[in-house]
């Protein structure tokens, strides 16, 4: 596969070892990353009836309003106690119209709180870098990305969501899907994954599966924060995004 310069750094920089650029690639300016052979993409069994999180039908407040509608009514959205204690509500930003990739990440933090943004600070600047390395992208022109969290407010400290959090927010998830219409769904951490697989499984038992959730494949992979404490990991991280990239390719 060809990468430029710019695909280089930004695997770089994401931790992903590359092989050194042959002379004629260079005078080319393109280089080509060496990769394995392409892991089969495993779909992964449906999981035991016990686990399954049923979907959640979208409340009539939420159910066939346009996206600037729905943005609005989550700002003022009580159906859980979540909403005590918010500064904001966060319902994610990126591509507006059919984006390739929903990414959908666990609960806001502090500063997403408190800026009404999905994914601010470093976490996000490294969630950008790696769509940019797989091809997609959620800011500026040509933007194919959408990014909203698993519940759009912060739980009181940094706590999970709790199921009735949950399923009262999936109804706003679903509700974005219904107008966003993504083609796969990438799902980064823990209670993201948990959610939307319907599997109380280690985040390492459901990476390298593609998943179904509403009728979208649903890829698993770490969130952004965690490869931030954990960098030996943003090898693992690539190789999720190369599956969800597969993925989207053969659907």
């Amino acid at each position: 596969m060809s990468w430029d310069a710019r695909q280089r750094a930004m695997l770089a920089e994401m931790g992903f070892r590359l092989p050194a650029a042959t002379s004629a690639g260079v005078e080319a300016g393109v280089v080509e990353l060496a990769e394995p052979e392409p892991e089969p993409i495993v779909i992964a069994a449906p999981p035991p009836t016990i686990l399954r999180v049923a979907p959640t039908a979208a409340p009539s407040s939420f159910a066939g309003l346009g996206l600037s509608a729905l943005r609005e009514a989550v700002s003022a959205c009580r159906a859980c106690g979540l909403c005590e204690q918010r500064r904001h509500a966060v319902f994610g930003s990126g591509a507006l119209a059919q984006p390739q990739w929903l990414v959908v990440t666990d609960a806001p933090d502090e500063a997403d709180d408190a800026g009404g943004e999905a994914l601010s600070g470093d976490a996000g600047r490294l969630l950008d870098r790696m769509l940019l390395a797989a091809g997609q992208r959620r800011g500026g022109d040509g933007a194919s990305a959408f990014v909203t969290p698993v519940v759009k407010c912060r739980p009181p400290r940094g706590r999970a969501p709790l199921p009735p959090e949950l399923e009262a927010c999936e109804a706003v998830l679903a509700a974005q899907v219904e107008q966003l219409r993504p083609r796969l769904v990438l799902a980064l951490g823990l209670q993201a994954a948990r959610r939307l697989t319907g599997l109380a499984e280690p985040l390492g038992r459901l990476r390298g599966r593609v998943h179904r959730w509403r009728d979208l494949p649903v890829v698993v992979s770490y969130h952004p924060a965690y490869l931030l404490r954990s960098p030996a990991d943003k090898a693992g991280a690539w190789d999720d995004l190369c599956l969800a990239r597969r993925t989207m390719q053969a659907s």
